[in-house]
């Protein structure tokens, strides 16, 4: 599950970094009148709004991913002492 997570988190790390490259490269774009400008201030907002909804996800994922990990731990910690118990 925490391989799955990580793979996930990657993946979307990659299309955020394809957004940034995306508003990178209209930042250059010269414009030539207001309609130029609204179209452009759209794709913005549109590759704002993306990026925005990516991060969450990586945010909520990261937090899933080391709940999972701690999780994982405790149960180690607390079968540990059992089993040194039991022998």
């Amino acid at each position: 599950m925490i391989k799955q997570l990580e793979n996930e988190i990657r993946d979307l790390k990659r299309k955020l970094a394809e957004i940034q490259k995306e508003q990178a490269v209209l930042r250059l774009q010269p414009c030539r009148g207001d309609s130029e400008i609204k179209g452009k201030d759209a794709k913005f907002n549109e590759l704002d709004r993306r990026a925005k909804v990516i991060n969450e996800a990586i945010q909520g994922m990261t937090r899933k991913r080391q709940l999972l990990i701690s999780e994982s731990n405790i149960r180690g910690n607390n079968e540990s002492p059992s089993s040194k118990n039991s022998s």
